[in-house]
């Protein structure tokens, strides 16, 4: 189920906010951003994507580019498209014309008030020390509550995604 966990009775649990981390082994988010917006178009779902300004045009790109037998279609900036484009380019968290209910933070980007959000996708760069850093104290603090459901992913030698961790009670 997505998103965070809060106990009513020893058996019933309410999700309220998911956070997946994304571990990745070299700064380019662009190949794991692809693969999730693909699940969440999948699921019907909408996704905002926060990536730094200068890196937004690039990201574009890719998406329009990168799948050889298709595109993901989206929008970002003043494109007046937000009536039928599933997922946004930003650098801005209020920058929301299609009332995503996902947002995937790139690059360092942080967000202080996701409750706008079922679940956020923090990808970051697993061989800068800064933003492991950064990763680990978002852990902390959103992990700490328990109506969160925090997971954790690392990016294999081969480019696959194993989970390592998770706040979830077994």
């Amino acid at each position: 189920m997505i998103g965070s966990r809060l106990q009513l009775a020893n058996w019933i649990w309410i999700m309220l906010h998911q956070f997946d981390f994304y571990h990745l082994r070299d700064g380019d988010f662009a190949k794991p951003a692809l693969l999730i917006a693909e699940k969440v178009l999948i699921n019907s779902a909408k996704l905002l994507i926060l990536a730094p300004k200068n890196k937004l045009s690039d990201l574009s790109v890719r998406f329009w580019s990168d799948k050889t037998d298709s595109f993901i279609a989206h929008g970002m900036d003043v494109e007046d498209v937000s009536d039928v484009a599933p997922i946004w380019l930003s650098s801005n968290a209020g920058d929301n014309p299609i009332s995503a209910d996902y947002v995937m933070l790139t690059d360092g980007i942080s967000l202080e008030d996701f409750s706008a959000f079922k679940r956020v996708f923090n990808l970051f760069d697993g061989s800068s020390q800064i933003a492991t850093e950064q990763a680990r104290m978002q852990w902390r603090n959103w992990s700490s509550h328990p109506e969160h459901l925090c997971r954790y992913f690392t990016q294999s030698h081969t480019g696959g995604w194993q989970q390592t961790a998770s706040n979830a009670e077994e």
